[in-house]
């Protein structure tokens, strides 16, 4: 009888070994979704201009989303810890995409498309964390770095796929249609993750979490993308300040930068599809990237291709203000600052979790982690709104001057890390990854 238990016991372990050992069928369930959303993120911004929104409209739909994200992340993660549930958030996220496109199809206005935007958003961020939480569950742990890499370029890619969608479809359908197509691209993915997705109610402590330096490919809305974490308390030790000044400074550059690029893009003369191909070329350069820059990691320090990241963001919102009177000088300078644009993030988004990962001890990176996720996001909602601001009340070139200038500004807390030093500076320890 003892003999038949250990046995029974013995091929247990092995199927949970072998399961934990695949990478999780749900993982694809993701690729529609990214593929909708990925499209809809250029359809959304060009709906409104064509509603007759303005820079400071467009500014305000861009703060509003990113606000309403963030509450959501919070508000769904913790609510999903709470009931140990991960599948009916998750399944509620993807389903939301198929509804709230359909729904901005048919606004009327812009505040229409705002505040259903907005909404949207919130829904959505449910998708955000609570997958990468679930994976943790599905796999084994000395994979999770390989398993939320996999996640990442899974859905990554498919995001790239949907802006391609949208590049071929934007010259045939109206934006009310593409956002109706991109609802029912969605569906099959809803349908995939329902059959798919194994719960797994096990309780798992986020600040146990570590950041993990990934080949995340997707960026939704510019935002940072692997919120886990987000603080209970605001405590900002004197050995991270710096890093979180130069945070605030970029994602406030961003937040100027990014929202309003469309805008002047579109008031220039640029079709919907033109800025479709520039998204795509942007998105495609940071997904060819990341791999690279994760493997240059191990070797450098991450400061230094984080300073690297901010003075090629600097340089990308620096060429939009070469004069427009070379033929097609507008299209070149767009090109250029797109492409620019992928480079940065690819060197920004792997350099700073790399180096939060290194600058803290496994007790501290939870709160670290959610400290910095608060500030990039507070600091994207402040330039969204001071970038429409500034534009609706001076011009486009002061804006992207003082986001360039930010991004520059944003280089010089970094600069005690990699050995300059400044007066009542704390000397930072960086481990190097093994």
């Amino acid at each position: 009888m003892k003999k038949k238990v250990a046995v029974s016991m013995q091929v247990r372990k092995k199927v949970v070994k072998g399961y934990n050992n695949q990478m999780p069928k749900w993982f694809y369930a993701f690729v529609p979704f990214k593929i909708a959303t990925g499209g809809s993120s250029q359809v959304i911004p060009l709906y409104a201009i064509h509603l007759g929104a303005g820079a400071g409209e467009v500014g305000l739909l861009n703060a509003f989303s990113t606000l309403s994200s963030t509450v959501g992340t919070v508000f769904w993660g913790k609510l999903s810890d709470k009931t140990l549930k991960r599948k009916i958030f998750i399944l509620m996220g993807l389903l939301s995409v198929s509804i709230f496109l359909s729904l901005l199809s048919f606004a009327r206005d812009f505040w229409d498309l705002l505040a259903i935007n907005a909404v949207y958003s919130f829904f959505l961020a449910s998708t955000v964390s609570i997958p990468i939480v679930l994976l943790f569950r599905n796999v084994r742990k000395t994979r999770w770095d390989e398993a939320v890499g996999r996640f990442n370029k899974i859905g990554g890619w498919a995001w790239v796929l949907g802006l391609l969608a949208g590049f071929a479809l934007v010259k045939f359908l109206s934006f009310r249609q593409l956002l109706l197509f991109f609802a029912i691209a969605n569906v099959p993915g809803v349908i995939m993750a329902l059959r798919t997705i194994r719960e797994a109610p096990v309780y798992l402590h986020r600040n146990n979490i570590k950041p993990f330096v990934t080949q995340v490919i997707q960026k939704s809305r510019y935002l940072p993308n692997f919120i886990i974490h987000m603080p209970t308390k605001l405590k900002v030790s004197p050995k991270f300040a710096g890093f979180y000044l130069s945070s605030a400074f970029f994602w406030i550059s961003s937040g100027m930068y990014v929202t309003q690029l469309p805008v002047y893009l579109i008031n220039n003369g640029l079709t919907g599809q033109e800025i479709f191909g520039l998204a795509l070329l942007n998105s495609s350069t940071s997904a060819m990237l990341y791999q690279r820059v994760g493997l240059k990691l191990k070797s450098k320090n991450p400061a230094l291709a984080l300073i690297q990241g901010y003075f090629i963001r600097s340089l990308g919102a620096l060429l939009l203000l070469f004069p427009l009177t070379v033929p097609y000088s507008l299209l070149i300078s767009a090109l250029g600052s797109y492409i620019l644009m992928g480079y940065s993030w690819s060197y920004v988004s792997v350099s700073s979790t790399s180096l939060l990962g290194r600058m803290s001890s496994p007790k501290e990176q939870g709160s670290v982690l959610a400290t910095a996720n608060l500030i990039n996001s507070g600091g994207f909602v402040l330039g969204s709104l001071a970038g429409g601001f500034v534009v609706s009340q001076v011009d486009f070139a002061l804006n992207f001057a003082i986001a360039s200038s930010m991004g520059l500004c944003a280089i010089v807390p970094v600069l005690g890390l990699i050995g300059f030093s400044f007066p009542l500076h704390t000397p930072v320890h960086i481990r190097r990854r093994n």
